[in-house]
């Protein structure tokens, strides 16, 4: 706006020129505008953020939209993963297992042995602790890298209770009955009790206080079988066998070592000492034993004849 003046006077007025001339302070329509609106919060928004924003998504959009740069930001970025990836600190070069059994070891060494040397970013950890767990003798598993290129297994393993034999070989049976890997040789767990026979794993109680019963002759036991799935037979080291009832084979059981400890029944010739029915107990002999018996009580009676 133009600086307003006190319009000179005529026709017998005196002109003075001391007259101070004075701007209108108030802003301009336009300026008023946008003074209101810069005071906005929406579209000082929109004006520092917004606009950068969209320029530089703009910018990118142009950028990106070109074959030839995507192909080349796309490389750079492989390469410095590489570049990264391929870092002595983080190459792994030995595989270390913590709380695993030799047989369990040795089988995740088979599966992860041969990856190394490898870097870290290369490994799925979880994945490799996810394969661990799947194996039935294995509660939990945690796959760690350390500093010095290690990469740690810590395991927690099922313990066997017994050693379970079918037609298909042996197997480690946990406490609970699981089955929880095959095992080529019984001397490789020679400390635990053998099984075997249809319902075995069912009668696992059972079988656990008949062995707790048969503790005084340990070292004469070779294992249990279940017989029909409704009772037990015991096996001994030297072929004997102990057939027992199906009701108390504990308490059957303790007589029994007990008549053997005053009769010295387990260092006769002896192939079967049947109970199951304690109140008439059967003995079988040896094929030997039982031919030399006949021919004693053959020559008894030539001897009566006579």
């Amino acid at each position: 706006m133009q600086p307003m003046m006190k319009a000179p006077k005529y026709a017998g007025s005196v002109l003075r020129d001391d007259v101070t001339l004075v701007s209108d302070p108030a802003p301009s329509l336009l300026s008023y505008r946008m003074q209101r609106l810069w005071l906005t919060p929406l579209f000082r928004a929109l004006v520092r953020v917004g606009l950068p924003t969209f320029g530089i998504v703009g910018l990118g959009w142009m950028f990106l939209s070109q074959a030839e740069n995507r192909d080349y930001l796309r490389g750079m970025v492989q390469e410095a993963q590489v570049s990264v990836q391929n870092q002595p600190v983080h190459q792994l070069q030995t595989l270390t297992i913590e709380g695993a059994s030799p047989l369990l070891s040795e089988e995740i060494r088979a599966q992860f042995g041969n990856l190394f040397p490898i870097s870290a970013f290369e490994l799925d950890l979880e994945g490799m602790r996810g394969w661990i767990e799947k194996i039935p003798s294995v509660e939990r598993a945690a796959v760690l890298t350390s500093v010095g290129g290690l990469l740690s297994v810590q395991v927690t393993e099922i313990q066997p209770e017994f050693i379970w034999r079918n037609v298909e070989g042996l197997h480690l049976i946990s406490a609970k009955g699981d089955m929880l890997r095959r095992v080529p040789l019984r001397a490789d767990f020679a400390h635990l009790p053998l099984i075997a026979g249809e319902g075995a794993i069912a009668s696992l109680r059972e079988a656990r206080g008949v062995l707790d019963t048969a503790a005084p002759i340990s070292d004469r036991l070779r294992g249990l079988v279940r017989i029909g799935e409704r009772r037990w037979d015991l096996v001994l080291l030297d072929g004997q066998t102990i057939a027992l009832p199906e009701a108390n084979p504990e308490q059957v059981l303790a007589q029994v070592i007990v008549l053997s400890a005053a009769q010295d029944l387990f260092e006769r010739d002896i192939l079967l000492i049947d109970f199951r029915n304690p109140r008439r107990p059967t003995l079988r002999l040896r094929p030997q034993a039982l031919a030399g018996l006949k021919q004693v009580k053959g020559v008894t009676f030539l001897e009566i004849a006579k």
